[in-house]
């Protein structure tokens, strides 16, 4: 399959997958020139930096809470893949029983057994603070497509899957800000693909607050409720 996409996007525009590799070569055809800079680069280390050290006693408390409710060791280690197709360890605090696969999706979590604790956690998101780390050591971004396993990745689009990885994964972004997050990222590919050729400091300032109202209750966002300046009305 190509690896061009034609999704509709915000306003009925279209989300399309832009031409180039998944490399970090000459691929940037098509990549706003914000989701791959480097002074997004630099305000990622700076923000992780900053947020490693804040949410370290969370992070510590959390981990004491899943070895209490699980008898086992607290971080969660998965693999996930990112920039340029190189896989990486995704760091989350536990919130399932070790007995669980690590690889299962969305659709087979909810059929696993999980206890209140792992259910207040996962809900709250407080089970991504560990990857503040991966801020510092350059795996992922504070925002930017949601990365993905590759057991996953390998079912969906390959032309979809080739543009996502052509930056940073992000802790947040159009994706984990919408409704539609509470399915597969393969299953609604327009949200990465309009961030890929939409990125700019502001979308990303913009998103990161959305995030954080998010974790009060806030109402997710598709792409057609963005405020009119990020979608080039």
């Amino acid at each position: 399959m190509g690896i061009e996409n034609h999704i509709v996007g915000p306003q009925g525009d279209e989300a399309r997958a832009p031409a180039g590799g998944s490399g970090d070569g000459n691929g940037d055809a098509g990549v706003a020139t914000w989701a791959r800079s480097r002074s997004k680069r630099v305000l990622d280390l700076l923000a992780g930096v900053v947020l490693t050290v804040l949410t370290l006693p969370i992070v510590l408390a959390l981990c004491l809470g899943s070895a209490v409710a699980f008898r086992t060791w607290p971080i969660f280690r998965q693999p996930r893949l990112g920039r340029g197709g190189r896989p990486f360890a995704f760091l989350k605090v536990r919130s399932l029983p070790v007995e669980v696969p690590p690889e299962i999706d969305k659709y087979e979590l909810v059929e696993q057994p999980s206890s209140g604790w792992g259910r207040f956690i996962r809900r709250r998101h407080l089970d991504e603070f560990p990857q503040c780390w991966l801020l510092v050591t350059g795996r992922m971004s504070l925002v930017g497509p949601r990365p993905e396993m590759p057991a996953l990745s390998a079912t969906y689009d390959p032309g979809f899957v080739a543009a996502r990885l052509r930056v940073r994964p992000g802790i947040t972004g159009p994706w984990q800000v919408s409704p539609d997050s509470a399915g597969l990222i393969g299953e609604n590919p327009q949200y990465d693909l309009w961030y890929l050729t939409h990125a700019s400091p502001g979308l990303d300032l913009w998103l990161l607050w959305r995030t954080f109202l998010g974790l009060f209750g806030a109402t997710p966002r598709r792409l057609s409720d963005y405020p009119g300046r990020y979608v080039g009305e």
